[in-house]
């Protein structure tokens, strides 16, 4: 039996939208590769190069973690290839608007003169958000107010009119909508395109001393994905739910619902090319990356048993 340690961050790392490793877990796809996966925390996440969970893998206090490839390409450019994305979880973004009442017809042009308010302040979400924004004519249209710290304060804020719209990612306002507090407006999955918004990492060196091990987790992932994508939100909600004790059902499966309509989950491990380019193209568009430096696919993308 071979193990891998896998670091998630804080609490607040292990989103819905993070369900693949859950359910490979729980359907026995792990066992089923002769692999144990232990998940570990740390004691502070974040969203840059140094939150709790990549320093846990640089130091080999863990094989493994999920973040953003946004990470890798930013680790890249301050300190060379040291890691490696090598398996698809989230292929596109997570984040959504939702406003107090319904509206079926939105167009992101329904924005202009309006207020947005970005509850959860996710710096590479931001400015994703101020991309698209530009990209559509809106830059200077549209009024981004910063969260205040305070969710239920700021989803009040929305419901009660305040400001027009709230921005965050589907597990954040899954609980509001379900409650009636909030209606979900659009995706900004489709809007964005498809990139690798979230994959596993891990330290090149560690990838090649552990292949087997690294290539039986790809492979439960490839499996778990699929299987994701033939069954409804309620099924995958009962398979992952004992990893979100606290989250309430009825919120767990419309956030799911919600991501699997709007295709955010990766459909196999792969990582593509053109995906991968396409993000690191916006991300030095919004100043993440240093455009006149570029990041090598080949160098921080590997496919850990895909050839198997």
């Amino acid at each position: 039996m071979q193990t891998l340690i896998f670091n998630q961050g804080d609490a607040s790392e292990s989103r819905i939208y993070y369900c693949a490793h859950y359910l490979a877990h729980s359907i026995g796809l792990f066992a089923a590769q002769q692999l144990q996966v232990h998940f570990t925390t740390s004691e502070s996440g974040g969203h840059t190069v140094q939150g709790g969970q990549v320093p846990a893998v640089l130091s080999r206090a863990a094989d493994l973690t999920l973040g953003g490839p946004m990470v890798v390409m930013k680790h890249f450019q301050q300190h060379g290839a040291e890691l490696q994305c090598f398996c698809a979880s989230v292929a596109a973004n997570p984040w959504f608007l939702a406003a107090a009442q319904p509206q079926p017809d939105f167009q992101l042009s329904d924005l202009r003169g309006k207020r947005v308010l970005d509850v959860g302040n996710v710096g590479t979400a931001t400015l994703t958000f101020r991309w698209l924004l530009a990209r559509h004519g809106l830059q200077g249209e549209v009024e981004l107010v910063a969260g205040s710290g305070d969710q239920a304060r700021d989803f009040a804020a929305v419901a009660h009119g305040e400001v027009d719209y709230a921005l965050h990612a589907m597990h954040m306002l899954a609980p509001a909508i379900v409650a009636g507090q909030l209606c979900s407006i659009s995706s900004l999955a489709n809007l964005c395109g498809h990139v690798p918004w979230s994959a596993y990492i891990a330290r090149a060196d560690v990838l090649r001393e552990k292949a087997p091990a690294f290539a039986a987790f790809s492979r439960a992932i490839t499996q778990a994905l699929a299987w994701m994508a033939t069954h409804d939100a309620a099924e995958l909600a009962e398979k992952v739910q004992p990893f979100y004790a606290d989250y309430p059902r009825d919120a767990l499966e419309r956030g799911l619902a919600a991501y699997q309509q709007a295709r955010v989950f990766a459909s196999d491990s792969i990582i593509p090319r053109a995906e991968f380019a396409h993000f690191s193209q916006l991300l030095g568009a919004i100043g993440w990356l240093d455009p006149s430096q570029p990041v090598p696919y080949a160098a921080l993308v590997t496919q850990a048993g895909a050839e198997q």
